[in-house]
């Protein structure tokens, strides 16, 4: 069932629906991704990528400050003047955040071209050129968000899954070339890495440019009546609100952005600090973004739940549907939990060979490979991911119900756990780069925890722990174990070569998890309806008795 009839006698998409469509959309996002980065690394090396990842560090920390609350505060603002009809106040609430986004792209623009040197000095030094090449991009990725959200607020998730898919090719098909001919014409590595960033605002450019024209036909077509007695609020008044939900939204929001810019502080000056060469230090940095690329991966199965779920939740709890709302929840959480959990455990247990899959092993130094040093980060990391997966649903829900203020309490949390576990540990020689990673763990779990409290006292609800939690942990337990032991098998007996080991295993634990999140019947008929085929997948499986009341 994708579709469903609003209140303007119109098909909009369904909770569900969004979701998979954004879904499908960030799967595209994240394997151009791996095809940038992946080669990426092996053109430029962990010399390149620690001028790169400064660089991206610096310029995501702008992004989330600047893009992450309005957005959101957009969609959430639109979805309940949309669900009573409101379609003028719809349209004046998206003309003011295109201007205010226009404003503060321009404003962040400038910033981070003018104290490009001095983000540099306090990262890596040589990534200024980089970081102006990126900058940019600042401007067109808030204007970009202001269309993404104004369309997320009506329930349509296709022009932001859309973009973002232009947005990644656009990445990849320029900054690989452009970097590989820089390098081949024997430019120092700061101004190849700076031309190989420049894919970045070129994808970003081409996102905005195709939203901004689909919204233009969009408008022309959207013509809905009115009603005259429906009072639409003044500018000042809309602004107001605007301002007042999307700070905190971007403080919360801007989470994963004020991680990377720490470790883009600390991890190279404190490696320095405990006995590391400089040059070790930075290329340990630069061999940490391989395990951040791979944790970011399992997260946008996760992101589009909690998306989509936002405006939906707003809309209920706007119209006084308390138990719609709490179903919503529910199927959210556990979604985010069924996705998050068998990657999260899969991740941390095979972090070696996932790592070893995707990247070759150059030497750092004498005595170990990148992949020796990443590989204790991702099992740190892999844990994270379900952490990060639950504060993408509680921010989401706090923010529907207008707690986002609590948002920011539970961020500087979690922000003072990592900077005070990250400065010890990385200053501890025999932990290393790996303090980093446990660091970002602490800040997750902090997050985590603060928030599923605040919705337990606020919002008075609190998600099952057995459908929720528990069935899907068992599942992803039970198929860690063959796939674990699958691999040392294959690798073992020499059977075939460690990269189709990983690949085999991977898909022995796919289909463990399947069959016994099936067997303990931890799906539901609402969890189902996603898939293609759904009605007959129900059909058979209710047959057998496999899903959940």
């Amino acid at each position: 069932m994708a579709t469903k009839t609003n209140s303007s006698g119109k098909k909009g998409q369904t909770f569900m629906f969004g979701a998979v469509i954004l879904m499908i959309s960030n799967i595209l996002v994240k394997l151009i991704g791996a095809v940038f980065k992946i080669p990426l690394q092996h053109l430029i090396g962990d010399n390149g990528m620690a001028y790169f990842q400064a660089a991206y560090d610096i310029y995501v920390t702008f992004y989330m400050i600047s893009t992450a609350g309005i957005p959101v505060a957009i969609s959430r603002m639109i979805a309940t003047s949309n669900s009573k009809g409101n379609h003028k106040e719809v349209d004046r609430i998206f003309k003011i955040a295109y201007w205010v986004f226009f404003a503060v792209g321009a404003i962040g623009t400038v910033a981070m071209i003018v104290f490009a040197k001095q983000f540099a000095n306090a990262t890596v030094k040589g990534a200024e050129y980089a970081m102006i090449a990126i900058a940019p991009t600042l401007f067109f990725i808030c204007l970009s968000s202001a269309y993404r959200g104004y369309f997320q607020g009506l329930q349509n998730m296709v022009p932001t899954a859309v973009s973002q898919v232009i947005e990644s090719a656009g990445k990849l098909g320029v900054g690989l070339v452009v970097g590989w001919y820089f390098l081949s014409r024997g430019y120092s590595m700061p101004v190849v890495a700076a031309f190989t960033i420049l894919g970045v605002t070129i994808g970003v450019v081409a996102a905005t440019v195709y939203i901004a024209v689909f919204k233009k036909m969009f408008a022309s077509a959207r013509e809905e009546a009115q009603d005259p007695n429906l009072e639409v609020r003044s500018t000042k008044s809309l602004l107001y609100e605007l301002v007042i939900i999307s700070i905190p939204i971007s403080l919360a929001s801007s989470i994963m952005g004020l991680t990377n810019t720490v470790d883009a502080v600390l991890v190279t000056n404190r490696l320095s600090d405990a006995g590391y060469a400089y040059e070790v230090a930075k290329n340990c940095y630069g061999a940490y973004a391989m395990p951040k690329t791979l944790f970011n991966m399992p997260t946008t199965l996760i992101y589009p739940f909690a998306i989509s779920a936002l405006p939906a939740i707003s809309k209920y709890f706007g119209s006084g549907e308390k138990e719609k709302a709490e179903k919503l929840m529910e199927s959210t959480f556990r979604m985010a939990s069924i996705v998050a959990l068998p990657c999260a455990l899969g991740m941390s247990a095979m972090a070696k060979p996932i790592l070893g899959l995707l990247f070759s092993e150059n030497m750092i130094t004498d005595t170990a490979t990148n992949i020796d040093i990443a590989g204790p980060c991702l099992m740190v990391l892999g844990i994270s991911v379900f952490f990060l997966g639950m504060i993408s649903v509680t921010n989401s829900v706090l923010q529907a119900y207008g707690f986002h203020n609590l948002t920011i309490v539970s961020t500087v949390g979690g922000i003072i756990a990592k900077i005070i576990v990250s400065y010890i540990l990385l200053g501890i020689k025999s932990v290393g780069l790996s303090g980093a990673a446990i660091g970002t763990a602490a800040c997750y779990l902090t997050i985590m925890v603060l928030n599923m409290i605040f919705i337990a006292i606020k919002v008075g609800y609190f998600p099952s722990i057995t459908r929720t939690f528990l069935k899907p942990f068992i599942s992803a337990v039970i198929c860690v174990v063959p796939c674990v032991l699958a691999y040392n098998l294959l690798t073992d007996k020499g059977i075939v070569g460690a990269k189709l080991a990983t690949l085999v295993s991977i898909c022995v634990a796919g289909g463990v998890y399947l069959v016994m999140l099936l067997v303990l019947r931890g799906l539901s008929e609402e969890d189902i309806k996603m898939l293609p085929k759904s009605q007959k997948i129900i059909k058979i499986l209710r047959k057998a008795k496999l899903l959940s009341d």
